[in-house]
């Protein structure tokens, strides 16, 4: 979900992936924290070197927990990966024109599923 237009959201930007063992939410208006839900507990891990657990997720925080690392070094971070796959890099997590094909077939099958209002199955 992303809105520039509800009351009381500020540039809004929340991601919430489910599935069938738990479920993660990032929330941009909260943005030093991960919430993640499970069948028997949910978790909320705060944003910093020491909480994540990948390279990758040390790699990116560039800030310890508490001090709010914000759009700007998210951009920053995301400039930094396509100038080094520019490079001859393969930074891990940067999308891949395969991914953005990915992601027009799911934009065109939920237009598709909206105007026939049936479910579309999305091309492999």
């Amino acid at each position: 979900m992303a809105s520039q237009v509800s009351l009381g959201r500020k540039n809004k930007l929340w991601f919430s992936f489910d599935g069938t063992e738990s479920s993660y939410v990032f929330d941009q208006e909260q943005p030093d924290s991960l919430w993640i839900g499970g069948g028997s507990e949910n978790r909320v891990i705060p944003r910093g070197p020491q909480t994540l657990g990948s390279e990758e997720g040390r790699r990116l925080s560039f800030l310890p927990a508490g001090h709010p690392q914000g759009y700007q070094d998210c951009f920053n971070a995301f400039v930094a990966d396509t100038y080094a796959a520019v490079a001859g890099a393969v930074p891990h997590g940067l999308p891949t024109f395969t991914d953005g094909h990915r992601a027009a077939l799911i934009t065109a099958a939920v237009l598709d599923s909206a105007k026939t209002d049936s479910w579309i199955e999305v091309p492999v």
